[in-house]
C-alpha cells in the first residue's frame, strides 16, 4: 500500500480527444512558469522531476534525490493552483522521477485522491519505487516507452538509542504492509490477476520480491499485469486526459491508507518466513 460501480472504471472512462489548443507564440511568463514553477496554467499541466538541492556530493540524493519534500510541497501547491482556475478541467502530470521519500510520496498521492479536477499520469521515465505508487491514485495512468514500472521494498535506515528501533522496525513494516495493499487493490481492479485471491496476489508480490528484489516489468507488462491503464504507442503525439473522475478507484485507494494495520499478524508471518528459512 466503490461508491458507485455504475460509474465505468478509468480505462473505460471518456478520454478528450486532444489537449487545449497549442499556442503559435510561447510568452515568456509561460516558459518562466514552466521551468520555474513547473506547471502550465494553460495546457493544465503539472511537471514532476528532480527538484534542486542544496546537499553537494556526488551521493545519489544529490545527483537525483527524487521524491522529497520540495518536490511534494511544489506539487501539491501546483495542484491546488489549478484547481482554483477550473476544477472540472482535465490535469496531466508528466512524471519524470526515479523514486523518493514515503511520506512525501504519500503527500503526493493523497493529493491526487482529493483533487477535484480528473487527472492522468504519464510517466516519461521508470515509474520505479515511490513513482510506481504515486500514480495508482491517479484516473489514468500512462506509460511512455522506454520507461518501465518497478517495484520493491524499498531502502531503509536507522540512527538512534537501541530502544527506538523496536517502534521504527514496527513503522517499517506497515510500509511494507501498506504498499502492497495498494497494489493489490489496482490488480484486483484490472489485468490478468483481477479475478485471483487479494491473499494470491498479495503472496505473488512478496515471492517476486522476495526473489528478485527488485521487480521490472516493461511497459506493456505493467499494462497486462493492470498497474498501467496504457502505454503510448508510436503516432501518439497528444496523451488522451482522462475526463471523469474514476471514483471507484479513488475510493479503494483511500480505504487502503485509512485500513488499520494488523501488526500482531505482520509479525506472525514475519517469524513464519524465518522459520521456513532456518
Amino acid at each position: 500500500m466503490a461508491q458507485n460501480k455504475e460509474r465505468r472504471r478509468v480505462s473505460r472512462a471518456r478520454l478528450s480527444s486532444s489537449a487545449p489548443p497549442r499556442r503559435k507564440r510561447v510568452d515568456a511568463h509561460v516558459l518562466e512558469s514552466i521551468h520555474d514553477r513547473r506547471v502550465n496554467l494553460d495546457t493544465f499541466t503539472i511537471y514532476v522531476d528532480d527538484e534542486e538541492t542544496v546537499i553537494h556530493s556526488n551521493e545519489p540524493e544529490s545527483l537525483a534525490p527524487g521524491v522529497e519534500h520540495n518536490m511534494a510541497g511544489r506539487f501539491i501547491r501546483n495542484l491546488g493552483a489549478l484547481s482554483g482556475i477550473s476544477t472540472k478541467r482535465p490535469i496531466l502530470i508528466n512524471l519524470a522521477s526515479p523514486g523518493g521519500n514515503w511520506d512525501d510520496g504519500l503527500r503526493m498521492f493523497s493529493a491526487i485522491l482529493s483533487c477535484p479536477n480528473p487527472i492522468t499520469v504519464l510517466a516519461t521515465k521508470g515509474a520505479s519505487s515511490m513513482t510506481s505508487i504515486i500514480p495508482l491514485a491517479a484516473d489514468r495512468f500512462v506509460l511512455h516507452p522506454p520507461a518501465d514500472y518497478m517495484f520493491h521494498y524499498g531502502s531503509a535506515q536507522f540512527t538512534g538509542l537501541t530502544q527506538e528501533f523496536p517502534a521504527i522496525f514496527l513503522e517499517f513494516l506497515r510500509m511494507n504492509d501498506m504498499m502492497l495493499r495498494l497494489y493489490v487493490a489496482r490488480l484486483k481492479e484490472q489485468g490478468k490477476y483481477k479475478d485471483a485471491p487479494p491473499e494470491k496476489i498479495r503472496q505473488l508480490l512478496e515471492k517476486m520480491t522476495e526473489q528478485r528484489i527488485h521487480v521490472f516489468l516493461s511497459a506493456g507488462e505493467a499494462k497486462e499485469w493492470g498497474f498501467v491503464d496504457d502505454v503510448v504507442t508510436y503516432g501518439t503525439y497528444e496523451v488522451p486526459r482522462a475526463t471523469e473522475r474514476n471514483e471507484e478507484r479513488r475510493k479503494k485507494m483511500s480505504d487502503v491508507l485509512a485500513a488499520p494495520v494488523d501488526i500482531p499478524k505482520l509479525l506472525a508471518d514475519l517469524g513464519r518466513k524465518f522459520k521456513r528459512g532456518s
